[in-house]
């Protein structure tokens, strides 16, 4: 499963722009599986992080890296 590094959301293309994020309605979580953690650092070394945010018209998963860069955008 390539993923593919970007400088945010909406950089990634997936994210429509009139989709605004909601208050309270961002999780965070660690990234437990160790496969796809690995395969995460050889993109980019250090520390990652899913992420769940909640918005207007629709959910947005992604990982985040420790220095605010993002892989596997998905809008749902």
């Amino acid at each position: 499963m390539p993923l593919r590094v970007d400088p945010g959301i909406y950089a990634s293309g997936k994210v429509p722009t009139e989709w605004t994020p909601v208050r309270s309605g961002t999780f965070k979580f660690p990234v437990r599986n160790r496969k796809l953690l690995g395969y995460l650092r050889t993109l980019l070394p250090g520390r990652w992080s899913k992420v769940i945010r909640q918005g207007t018209t629709g959910e947005v998963h992604y990982f985040e890296h420790e220095s605010g860069q993002v892989a596997g955008v998905k809008f749902i």
